[in-house]
């Protein structure tokens, strides 16, 4: 049934325009749902909250920053991040960009890293209800190119495959080892399912997070290494900035095609 609803459906139940669709869908990985709608919120002008009939979805917005509309939603594993994704793929987005945190599996990646999926392992459960049989999805390798090549950011980045899990806490020592002997540079609980609705709809997507840590150096959430807070939060600034610089581009070239 909710597979079948259109456009149309949809911009009923969230009382939006069609005037107000976003381009780009920017989601951000986390716990901490409202604190981080709160810090994105604050960067877009014109917010519009979305709301839906019996609460459905809650800590989503669409602002505008540069001229265009863009979509803002916080979200949490796989469920979260593949029904957003499904709804603004049926409105009419042609980007979406995921955001967050990740563990870091490769070597030499440290706190505050940047990684960018080139890929997503799907094994959280929600890809194979849109891509059944697919193991990896592929980042739109454009934006992954875009991304790596700005110079304007400092922090380090690490372009490669990243494994989505659907159990945060059910990572161990032994599968940790597996995913780093496998090539994963990181874990993350979205990129997958992110992808995965993406291509179903047809949008362009790309992932990139900071590293919050490295497990195979030890670490893990339940340590509190302040010392780490500095570069985490470099890791995300420099995240914000990279993404600030594709809305820009899609800006100038919603822009540039309008006038056509």
């Amino acid at each position: 049934m909710l597979k079948d609803l259109t456009k149309s459906d949809w911009l009923g139940f969230l009382d939006l325009t069609e005037e107000r669709v976003p381009l780009i869908l920017i989601l951000r990985g986390t716990r901490n749902l409202r604190a981080n709608y709160e810090k994105y919120r604050a960067h877009f002008n014109d917010v519009l909250e979305i709301g839906s009939p019996n609460a459905l979805f809650e800590d989503v917005f669409i602002g505008r920053r540069g001229g265009i509309d863009v979509g803002y939603a916080s979200v949490y594993g796989a469920p979260m991040a593949s029904e957003i994704t499904h709804v603004f793929g049926v409105l009419g987005a042609t980007m979406v960009i995921q955001t967050g945190v990740c563990g870091a599996l490769g070597d030499g990646i440290e706190a505050g890293d940047l990684v960018i999926a080139t890929e997503a392992r799907c094994a959280e459960g929600a890809a194979e209800c849109y891509l059944p049989g697919v193991k990896t999805v592929a980042a739109s390798p454009e934006l992954v190119a875009k991304i790596m090549a700005d110079p304007a950011v400092a922090v380090p980045r690490h372009a490669g495959p990243v494994w989505t899990t659907a159990a945060l806490l059910a990572e161990g020592k032994a599968e940790i080892d597996r995913w780093h002997g496998e090539g994963y540079l990181a874990a993350d609980m979205e990129t997958a399912s992110t992808f995965a609705v993406a291509k179903y709809f047809g949008m362009r997507h790309v992932s990139m997070l900071y590293a919050f840590d490295n497990p195979r150096q030890g670490a893990h959430l339940g340590l509190t290494e302040a010392h780490k807070d500095d570069a985490r939060a470099a890791g995300e600034a420099a995240m914000f900035q990279l993404l600030s610089g594709l809305i820009a581009d899609e800006a100038i070239g919603s822009y540039l095609t309008a006038i056509g």
